[in-house]
């Protein structure tokens, strides 16, 4: 078997798997090339649009993730206490006797056997470490069934030295190595359990297909893997039902240019996303968006100058222990009141009922005065009430109040200014905010209509705004599986803006006594003063205690 010590493979080498699935490689837009200090990755031979298909990528191995609920290990759909069907040979839960023979599981149920395990299923809660050697289990079991497939796994990078004796290796040293050598009697050395390990912690994929209740997967994709991290990448995947990962370009890519992926949260700011790189993937992004203090110009991590009001940021977010200064007064904030600022407003939200919008939009009134508009906290807030108002229970959209619809379109357009600069093109995030965005714009439309507050003319052009929103909505979505809730709404933004395209013809034709004469007409500017010009002469250190406080 390949043993080969992790420092010994040639990672100039493109793995052998990685392009099995592509019978004509050569022929596409890009190309896998070697480049320093990126390593492998994926860069373009000619200029590639905007919504261009790249490639499919078939997972070499997938399994649930390291902490689970209940689940099947055949088809990945959760499972409950009270109703499971134990596995045959394994007796490890499934779905039913169907599922001893889906997917991957014949891998690990032919160890359990040999091994004699006897599953404890007291040991289940509601999460369940147990399943975390499971994808480690499959990956060692490719050495026989695939040595092409473990070729490949073996020539991914693992950052074994950065990630020994850190707190996931230990970790991972008690449930995975302990387990399959204690547990499972496996013929193998524990530096190798952590080598497979540290492949699925840096090259891993969530999974998001097929019904709603398939939960907690990951995957190892070998060509996405060959791509580089950027946090303002260029490319958006999704995944058919059969667990494929279809990668199209989500902005134009220049010849020369390297093709690129996220491993970040999009609403993450800058210290975040990096620790989470540094902590989680093993490297350091200095990519474009976090080596710029202002975050393309979002300031999207910025506080709110206690003096002045100008944003306050950090002068070098590649070195963030240094001290935060506002760009208009000079004002500076130590970076440790920076940090506790940041979570507190973490701390609140664990313990907060993040389904209840008053419980939020409390957490967002207490802290408006201390982070700039845009600043990621205030912007997650407005994407989560984006989505409770009009759908939570009391909050129905057909339930609000004018203020809580002028509410939820505040959110969506707030959080949609950040998101075309960080995520233009096509974006999910995009689509699903867009959709949130139409519904309360079209009942006011019309509900002005129906009181004959409005011209034929402006009428039609709030419509036409919708229209739009909702034609935004389909083309962000459109690579989405019909089977998962993004493409439901794809599909339902197609057929409603084909309804309101016919409604808008109807307007036109309408008699000229449905709608408010135009030289009676006056658009209403209830733009609100500003509020916040009024500041209290006091550090953010002084408010930051009276926050915590309350």
């Amino acid at each position: 078997m390949d043993e080969v010590p992790w420092s010994q493979t040639d990672k100039t080498v493109i793995p052998p798997h990685a392009l099995a699935h592509l019978p004509k490689y050569g022929s596409e837009k890009w190309e896998i090339a070697y480049k320093e200090p990126f390593g492998r990755c994926i860069v373009a031979k000619e200029d590639i649009g905007e919504g261009e298909r790249l490639y499919a990528d078939h997972p070499l191995v997938h399994g649930p993730k390291q902490i689970s609920a209940l689940l099947c290990l055949g088809c990945y759909s959760q499972l409950y206490q009270e109703a499971y069907h134990p596995c045959s040979k394994c007796r490890w839960p499934l779905c039913s006797t169907e599922c001893e023979l889906k997917g991957l599981h014949h891998l690990e149920c032919s160890a359990f056997v040999s091994a004699n395990y006897k599953l404890n299923l007291a040991d289940f809660g509601e999460e369940n470490p147990l399943y975390e050697s499971i994808l480690p289990l499959r990956c060692l079991m490719l050495r026989n069934t695939c040595p092409e497939k473990w070729k490949t796994l073996r020539a991914m990078e693992a950052h074994d030295e950065p990630r020994r004796g850190s707190e996931l290796w230990n970790v991972e040293q008690k449930n995975v190595c302990e387990f399959l050598v204690k547990k499972l009697k496996m013929s193998v050395s524990d530096d190798l359990i952590h080598s497979v390990t540290g492949v699925l912690d840096v090259n891993c994929h969530e999974i998001q297909a097929g019904a709603p209740d398939i939960c907690n997967v990951r995957g190892l994709f070998p060509l996405s893997a060959m791509m580089s991290h950027d946090c303002y990448s260029n490319t958006h995947h999704t995944f058919t039902d059969d667990m494929t990962m279809i990668m199209v370009t989500s902005r134009p890519i220049k010849k020369g240019e390297q093709v690129t992926a996220t491993y970040t949260h999009l609403l993450s700011g800058t210290t975040e996303r990096r620790k989470h790189l540094r902590y989680g993937k093993f490297f350091d992004c200095v990519c474009r968006r976090c080596s710029d203090p202002t975050e393309l110009g979002t300031f999207f991590s910025a506080l709110r100058c206690t003096q002045c009001g100008g944003p306050v940021l950090c002068k070098d977010p590649l070195h963030p222990n240094n001290t935060y200064r506002c760009t208009e007064c000079g004002n500076e904030v130590p970076v440790g009141v920076v940090s506790r600022l940041t979570n507190s407003v973490y701390y609140e939200l664990q313990d907060a009922d993040t389904g209840d919008p008053a419980a939020l939009e409390a957490i967002f009134n207490k802290y408006e005065k201390l982070f700039h508009r845009n600043h990621f906290h205030l912007i997650g807030l407005e994407h989560s009430l984006s989505q409770l108002y009009g759908r939570s229970p009391g909050y129905l959209i057909s339930e609000l109040s004018n203020k809580q619809m002028d509410r939820k379109i505040e959110c969506c357009r707030h959080v949609l200014a950040v998101i075309d600069v960080i995520d233009p093109g096509i974006s999910r995030l995009r689509g699903l905010t867009k959709y949130e965005l139409h519904a309360p714009l079209l009942m006011k439309a019309n509900k002005e209509f129906q009181l004959q507050h409005l011209t034929r003319r402006e009428f039609v052009r709030q419509l036409q705004d919708v229209l739009q929103l909702l034609r935004d909505t389909s083309y962000c979505l459109q690579f989405e599986p019909a089977s998962t809730h993004e493409g439901q709404l794809c599909q339902i933004a197609r057929q409603s803006a084909g309804e309101l395209e016919q409604w808008i013809c109807t307007v036109k034709q309408l008699p000229e006594n449905n709608f408010l004469s135009e030289s009676r007409y006056q658009i209403n500017h209830d733009e609100e003063s500003d509020s916040d010009c009024c500041i209290e002469d006091l550090s953010l250190e002084a408010l930051l205690k009276k926050v915590e406080s309350y």
